[in-house]
């Protein structure tokens, strides 16, 4: 029987020392979606790789245990809305055990009244529920009115409430909604998170989905096989033996080619001024007929005028 030494394995617990065990709760995503989305928000914080540990399972390594450890104490990023469970690797955790007690969601307060959006009224209505973690930015700076956004840490195995009571200023009974980005749902017939068994898509006695032709399709394979039979056996037509039809348009008339189009007579409205000014204009061409003789001569060439 071969002896394994501590020797043996120092060098890849090591290695491994400052990764952490990565997964969704309630989801498998792929490989390449997990390794987009920690070099995403993890990305400046020394990520050296993401490995696939199994379907749904990640090992996400950084350079150094200090850079690993910021990001276990860091503030809890969603993936889809799900809470990524996080967990320092230890050489003899068993990665495909979940123990997991505690998780974070963010839930909202619809329509809370102005006057209860302080510090201390928050922690309050947040505590009801579960214990709050973060007040969202936008709700600290006021810039959107229409809801308050916290973020709880609620135990996975209890029942989050639709709604809470508390009593105002006035000794009066409060009735207050609760709305949640995810609830941590456990399915009784997939064991998994984020859905109610009556939503679960593997529910015994589902009706499975039944494939229905269009109409006019073919439905067997042999009629397909028959209609291309009968396309390859029809001899095809030659171009030149087609005879061309034209269908007029209903409503419209062809026109003919051989139709003229009538020819609209231009007549000249400057007409009279031309008439008086002919005798004038004759003068002035055979002056310029003469410049221009003149002036081309010196060249050795003599351009004729034209006029009219």
């Amino acid at each position: 029987m071969t002896t394994i030494e501590m020797e043996d394995v120092m060098d890849e617990i090591t290695y491994w020392s400052s990764a952490i065990v990565c997964y969704v709760l309630g989801s498998n995503p792929p490989y390449s979606l997990m390794n987009g989305f920690c070099n995403r928000i993890w990305g400046k914080r020394g990520l050296d790789k993401v490995s696939m540990v199994g379907r749904g399972l990640f090992l996400v390594r950084f350079n150094s245990a200090e850079q690993c450890n910021k990001v276990l104490t860091g503030d809890p990023q969603f993936f889809e809305y799900k809470p990524p469970i996080t967990k320092q690797w230890e050489p003899d955790m068993d990665l495909y055990k979940e123990n997991v007690e505690t998780i974070p969601i963010w839930i909202r307060l619809p329509n809370l009244e102005l006057k209860y959006w302080g510090s201390t009224c928050l922690h309050k209505l947040g505590d009801s529920i579960g214990t709050i973690l973060k007040v969202d930015h936008i709700t600290l700076n006021k810039e959107r009115l229409t809801y308050v956004r916290l973020l709880i840490e609620v135990g996975l195995e209890e029942e989050v409430p639709d709604h809470i009571w508390f009593v105002n200023e006035k000794g009066i009974q409060m009735k207050q909604a609760v709305e949640y980005e995810w609830r941590p749902n456990l399915c009784t017939n997939c064991k998994r998170y984020g859905h109610p068994a009556e939503k679960c898509n593997k529910q015994k006695g589902a009706p499975k989905p039944i494939w229905k032709p269009k109409p006019g399709l073919p439905q067997h394979k042999e009629q397909v096989m028959e209609q291309i039979k009968h396309q390859l056996a029809t001899p095809r037509k030659e171009v030149s033996e087609q005879k061309q039809e034209f269908t007029s348009i209903q409503g419209r008339k062809a026109k003919s080619a051989s139709k003229s189009i009538p020819v609209t007579p231009i007549q000249n409205s400057f007409a009279a001024l031309l008439s008086e000014s002919e005798g004038e204009e004759d003068k002035d061409d055979d002056q310029e007929g003469e410049e221009e003789q003149i002036e081309h001569g010196e060249q050795g060439v003599t351009l004729p005028t034209h006029h009219g």
